[in-house]
């Protein structure tokens, strides 16, 4: 039931560098300031911080299920092929260190649609209602429709109102799984990248929650 895309060994071919174009600095609500940028190997200790971090509640929004990822899963996450996927993190300094506050990623779903990608997001307990949750995703949805990605997919729980809020809002089509009543799929088409329907980077509103994993 739970797409486990995200969690496979990535493709090396082509060797795509890092996308530095993809980096950009905010501020929180309060002023905080903190930056959106690709996750990339390095960030594996603060990948482990921010999942070690998250409550039960947002751990089981994450996987659709209560349990814990290992720790060769949570390498993977930060083990990225941009070929083919996308993670980005928001990442500020907090108390002198730096640690990723939500993440958002795509990865391409070749088995379905060589035009289509799962997406999946999740904010840290503590940040969550700063609007990082639309934040990520917006910029999120820019960058696979930039990278040619037709269709995003993704996976909630039914009862997860505030991810299907936001998806709504942002143009998702939200649907009951046809044989799991507890679990709603979330499916925005992109189209051209300069569609002025695809949400623009701006003002956001309290949003959170994995929608796939």
């Amino acid at each position: 039931m739970i797409p486990d895309l995200m969690l496979r060994t990535p493709r090396r071919a082509g060797g795509t560098p890092y996308p530095v174009h993809l980096v950009e600095t905010a501020r929180l609500r309060d002023g905080t300031p903190f930056s959106i940028r690709p996750i990339s190997r390095c960030d594996l200790r603060l990948e482990r911080a921010f999942v070690a971090a998250l409550s039960a509640q947002t751990r089981y929004q994450r996987l659709l299920s209560g349990r814990k990822l290992q720790p060769a899963e949570i390498r993977r996450l930060t083990d990225i092929d941009y070929g083919h996927e996308l993670a980005l993190v928001a990442v500020a300094t907090v108390d002198g260190r730096e640690q990723i506050l939500g993440e958002a990623r795509y990865v391409r779903d070749d088995t379905q649609d060589a035009e289509g990608a799962e997406f999946a997001i999740v904010i840290g307990d503590d940040w969550q209602g700063h609007g990082l949750g639309e934040a990520l995703l917006r910029r999120l949805m820019r960058a696979a429709a930039d990278d040619g990605i037709a269709v995003l997919n993704g996976l909630t729980l039914s009862d997860n109102h505030r991810m299907i809020a936001l998806g709504r809002k942002l143009g998702f089509r939200a649907r009951r799984d046809a044989g799991y009543a507890s679990v709603t799929e979330l499916r925005r088409e992109l189209r051209d990248p300069r569609d002025e329907a695809l949400p623009a980077v701006g003002s956001f509103d309290d949003a959170w929650a994995w929608a796939a994993i």
